[in-house]
């Protein structure tokens, strides 16, 4: 076997592969001899029918198959004679294949590209980092204080948005009962959204023990195609109606959150720690994006088509999962995890680019993550939950999260050392002007272009 190996485009490896005539024939020889004793030739036992009339009925197809068995052969033994780490399958090309003649062909396989990144400083960038506001920490709480609400049963009122009812109902179409659309002792929070719209406002106003039918269309894109755009009547009878009840804002309040909190400015302060803390690394993460991007945009290197597509793919499965996490079955609309994956192709191939750069700027100037480095980041973390180093430590290992540690930190090395290696201005940014900003962006994509 002669191979010979150069370099192609995509981080590929091109072998033009030589095979001598005679390992064919000793190929197509033990393929024959499968055939032969099994092959049933009219006029003949099964397994004594003479060669030429199993070759007449069946040599093409066992041709094909020494063909395809010596190339699958001869080209991952032609991968190991050359040393090459192959990512994924080959791919066969320029098959020459003629009686008498060597059999020759090209395989293109996916390596591991090697980079070298040189330009990556002198860049100006802007770190653009939101502050914390007292405001965005009473939102905090107050989302905890709603998840921590109570419920009364309330006898002398009507219902309000924000009770929590407690009801019968029955969807009916055209006189007929819909069994999907119908429950009985169904707890429903007025103002959750919870129901298709208008169902909820038309329950306010009713009392405990009161009857009424309400009309609704549900909506186009609704998961059961029956009652898609349809309007529907359901008959309401209210059983019981229960307020809302806030607790008090109090070291009380605190300790139910979390035994760790011994009082209520104790709980404040720590929201606003991990406030600061996830604002940072929110303005880290960007810059880091933004440095990639233009590193990416200053090397030209090329990356696997097996890389790409494998992440497009993944990509593609984070896209089905919310789309059922939404009640919509993709399918039904004609999306396929293949359509998804060539949509995030672009996208895959910039990630996939990224991830190398780092790991090739943490290999080139040494960054490695230190058994100190993961002691430090234990502690910092262990004293923003209120917790030892060793309690920390083993809630991470318990949900097998040491690698994940490893890697955060050296993402965090890699920002800082290409953040020292460029111009970085800070800019403080209130939580509002970052949401009109994206507000603004959105509303301009979604703007038809001129001519259209």
């Amino acid at each position: 076997m002669k191979v010979e190996v150069k370099d192609a485009e995509k981080s590929q490896k091109e072998l033009s592969v030589e095979l001598a005539v005679e390992k064919f024939d000793q190929v197509f020889e033990s393929e024959y001899k499968k055939v032969a004793q099994k092959a049933k030739v009219a006029g003949f036992r099964q397994g004594k029918a003479p060669k030429d009339k199993i070759l007449k009925e069946h040599g093409h197809a066992i041709r094909v198959q020494a063909l395809e068995k010596l190339i699958n052969e001869s080209v991952f033994e032609a991968i190991q004679k050359e040393d090459i780490k192959a990512l994924g399958a080959p791919e066969i090309k320029d098959v020459k294949f003629e009686d008498g003649e060597p059999i020759s062909y090209k395989a293109f396989v996916d390596v591991f590209p090697t980079i070298d990144v040189t330009k990556l400083e002198g860049f100006d960038f802007v770190k653009e980092k939101i502050i914390v506001k007292e405001d965005d920490v009473e939102q905090v709480i107050e989302n905890i204080r709603k998840n921590q609400v109570s419920y009364e049963p309330v006898e002398d009122r009507a219902v309000q948005e924000g009770d929590m009812t407690v009801i019968d109902f029955e969807g009916r179409k055209d006189g007929e009962v819909i069994p999907s659309a119908t429950a009985q002792n169904y707890s429903l929070e007025i103002g959750s959204g919870a129901f298709i719209p208008g169902f909820e406002a038309q329950v306010v106003g009713m009392k405990t023990g009161e009857q009424k039918d309400i009309e609704v269309t549900f909506p186009e894109q609704y998961h059961e195609p029956s009652l898609a755009g349809q309007p529907v009547t359901f008959g309401i009878t209210m059983k019981e109606i229960k307020a809302k009840v806030l607790p008090e804002l109090d070291d009380e309040f605190a300790k139910d959150v979390d035994e760790k909190f011994e009082s209520f400015a104790d709980l404040k302060e720590t929201i606003k720690t991990e406030l600061e803390e996830s604002s940072e690394r929110q303005a880290d993460d960007k810059l880091l994006n933004d440095i990639i991007e233009k590193i990416i945009e200053e090397n030209s290197f090329d990356v696997p088509a097996a890389m790409v597509r494998e992440q497009a793919f993944r990509l593609a499965d984070q896209t089905l999962q919310q789309y059922m996490s939404y009640g919509m079955d993709p399918a039904r609309f004609g999306i396929t995890k293949e359509k998804i994956a060539e949509q995030h192709t672009a996208t895959a191939e910039k990630q996939v680019k990224g991830a190398l750069i780092i790991n090739h700027i943490t290999e080139k100037f040494e960054l490695t993550v230190t058994d100190e480095d993961v002691e430090k980041t234990i502690e910092k973390y262990a004293k923003m939950s209120k917790m030892t180093a060793e309690e920390y430590k083993a809630e991470v290992e318990k949900h097998n999260g040491m690698n994940s540690l490893r890697n955060s930190i050296n993402t965090d090395k890699v920002t800082a050392f290409l953040a020292g290696k460029n111009n970085v201005t800070i800019k403080e940014v209130t939580k509002e002007e970052v949401e009109a900003r994206l507000k603004a962006e959105q509303e301009k994509a979604e703007e038809p272009a001129s001519g259209e």
